[in-house]
């Protein structure tokens, strides 16, 4: 067996181990849970500046403003990653990108 296969095993067995609460920490991505937090938000009609007409990196720094803004709007602290999947909290709390969703939204309703 190669060291990939080998490797591949390996993490397998450890995400096999992770309740579905720890696997949704690990699984995403930043760009697929930017992505949704810009769907979710014109779902409530408040419009995201995602850096249009810019070059990629100042409209990344666009992008990423406009979501904290919006997101601290909502009392919800923020904190976009490159790397790891989002950050999200709620009164100093760390809560999963769900959780954040319905805080905001449950306002919404009101």
């Amino acid at each position: 067996m190669t060291n990939r296969e080998e490797n591949l095993k390996k993490i397998n067995a450890e995400l096999e181990q992770l309740s579905d609460e720890e696997l949704e920490q690990v699984a995403g991505g930043t760009m697929e849970e930017v992505d949704e937090d810009i769907k979710r938000f014109k779902a409530l009609n408040i419009t995201i500046d995602e850096g249009h007409g810019h070059a990629s990196w100042v409209a990344q720094d666009i992008l990423t403003g406009s979501l904290v803004g919006e997101f601290k709007a909502h009392g919800v602290d923020y904190i976009r990653s490159w790397i790891n999947p989002n950050q999200y909290y709620i009164n100093g709390k760390k809560v999963t990108q769900d959780e954040a969703w319905k805080h905001i939204e449950a306002q919404h309703k009101k």
